[in-house]
């Protein structure tokens, strides 16, 4: 363990935090934004009123007043790992670093689920659709997701004017089995197309839960409630990553070795009330 540097365990952090397959990294980077853990945004005002076929001048000059915002980032610290002196002697292998990438994935699996939560709707508006399966009854006791509800949920997210471009779906696995089991001919072309109906496919474990009696969002990290798919436009979602710190902490005389543990700050958000969805599993 002699001679290991910090900047060598929060690299391994760094280098395994962003997979190239990660929904994450699609998501607007404001890593550059980012002061002392938090970022300071400015919400826009109001849009400015449009004048058709104007014959009156001069116009009326209005003012737009604008809103700093401060969002601090996140905090997520793993518990510490005992490493004994005699395991880093006796193992063919670097415990340590080895310790150290179960950490990464372990935050970057954290920070999802904290990111699925942070950008996907509290409840159902015209700009952040919310909408419920409509199938038959799977062996869940719900409602399956079709192919039918990810087209009305592109067809919602028309007709709230949002953008076409950057569209991707989070599905849970309960929806992914549904559409298995709807057709697994179209399922099989979906996963190699990565596509369906304007939205770029991932899958993820860790989707919040919606009430099915009235469709909003259950609290973070609630056991209960109905599993959802999430749907997000990356250019109107960010992501910012803050310090990383944690290395081996020698402790000889109460542990005769080390302990690693790791704190990341990090935040996920949409920038407005715009440009996300989700649709959930009704009850049967």
């Amino acid at each position: 363990m002699a001679g290991v540097f910090k900047e060598i365990f929060t690299n391994i952090i760094l280098s395994l935090f962003y997979p190239d397959a990660s929904w994450l990294k699609e998501l607007t980077s404001m890593d550059h934004m980012v002061d002392n853990n938090a970022i300071n945004l400015s919400q826009c005002g109001a849009d400015p009123e449009v004048v058709e076929n104007n014959n009156t001048w001069p116009l009326t000059p209005s003012q737009r007043t604008d809103t700093g915002i401060r969002i601090p980032l996140a905090t997520f610290d793993t518990e510490p790992v005992h490493i004994t002196n005699v395991e880093e002697m006796e193992t063919q292998y670097n415990k340590a670093e080895s310790v150290s990438r179960q950490h990464a994935n372990t935050l970057y699996k954290k920070a999802c689920t904290s990111a699925a939560f942070n950008i996907s709707p509290a409840s159902h508006t015209a700009n952040t659709p919310v909408l419920k399966t409509t199938g038959a009854a799977n062996s869940s006791g719900y409602k399956a997701l079709t192919y039918n509800d990810i087209t009305d949920l592109s067809l919602a997210f028309d007709n709230g004017d949002l953008p076409q471009e950057g569209r991707i779906l989070l599905l849970c696995p309960q929806h992914k089995k549904d559409l298995k089991n709807e057709n697994i001919k179209l399922y099989k072309q979906m996963m190699t197309d990565k596509e369906i109906d304007g939205f770029k496919i991932y899958t993820f474990t860790g989707n919040p839960k919606y009430n099915a009696t009235d469709g909003t969002k259950m609290p973070y990290g609630s056991a209960t409630g109905n599993p959802s798919s999430v749907a997000i436009v990356t250019s109107e979602a960010m992501r910012a990553m803050g310090d990383i710190e944690g290395e081996p902490e020698k402790r000889w005389s109460d542990y005769r070795g080390w302990l690693l543990g790791f704190q990341m700050r990090f935040v996920a958000l949409p920038f407005r009330a715009f440009g996300y969805g989700a649709v959930y599993s009704d009850k049967a």
